[in-house]
């Protein structure tokens, strides 16, 4: 009797300590893998699946397996993460999101770069709600395949100018600045330089939203510099 349920007691051992597992590789790599999955997410998802799969039907691989094959990989994703503070390394790994619809402009280029056909653009934006390209904007292709649309007749809210110490050259790039006046807006506020920053936001009309690595939140007012003015609006 012992010898015929002995098989499935493993199964049940493996299937909690994996399950177990998976949980302990959820927090401490983060609640966020749970709310998008981006490509480094998906990859986790097949690898740690595969793990669990292949150790639990196996006879020859114990519950151990499984904790020092989870406990590698989370080791790994972990590095990899660290990794991810490059803002190139980032980009390679992560990626980043692209406008697919710009002032109501396709951006062809886009479509192609992300494999995207029309038709499967379109089911996208019917999912938003929006059955027409004349409702559209702007258009965001998300790293993680979702798309956030800005409807016509509306002007993105913010740009995200400066991560993890790092300024964020698509942000720049959308918000039409330039790294050197992402500078001087910084250090008119105080700070010496973007590595002092978690992360800066400029939301245009209200002005800059500073975050630092302590935790410590200042609100910034973007001045209009005497070069930023038109000649023609100039006073003699």
């Amino acid at each position: 009797m012992i010898e015929f349920i002995q098989p499935y007691i493993g199964i049940t051992l493996k299937l909690v300590t994996g399950m177990i597992g998976i949980l302990a590789f959820l927090r401490i790599t983060g609640k966020a893998q749970m709310a998008q999955l981006t490509p480094l997410d998906t990859v986790s998802a097949f690898v740690i699946g595969a793990l669990v799969g292949g150790v639990l039907y196996n006879p020859d691989m114990s519950m151990w397996h499984i904790l020092f094959a989870l406990a590698v990989w989370t080791c790994f994703n972990m590095l990899v993460r660290f990794a991810m503070r490059s803002a190139r390394l980032r980009h390679i790994i992560k990626g980043e999101s692209v406008f697919l619809v710009k002032n109501g402009v396709i951006n062809f280029k886009n479509f192609k770069r992300n494999s995207l056909e029309m038709e499967q653009f379109r089911l996208l934006l019917r999912q938003k709600g929006i059955f027409s390209m004349f409702e559209v904007e702007d258009v965001l292709f998300e790293a993680n395949g979702a798309v956030t649309v800005l409807p016509t007749g509306k002007t993105a809210d913010s740009f995200l100018l400066v991560n993890n110490g790092e300024f964020v050259s698509s942000g720049l790039k959308q918000s039409g600045r330039s790294q050197a006046w992402a500078l001087r807006v910084i250090k008119k506020n105080g700070f010496n330089s973007p590595g002092e920053l978690f992360c800066m936001e400029w939301t245009p009309g209200k002005g800059i939203y500073f975050v630092t690595y302590d935790g410590h939140v200042k609100r910034g007012v973007v001045e209009v510099g005497a070069d930023t003015i038109e000649p023609d609006n100039a006073q003699v």
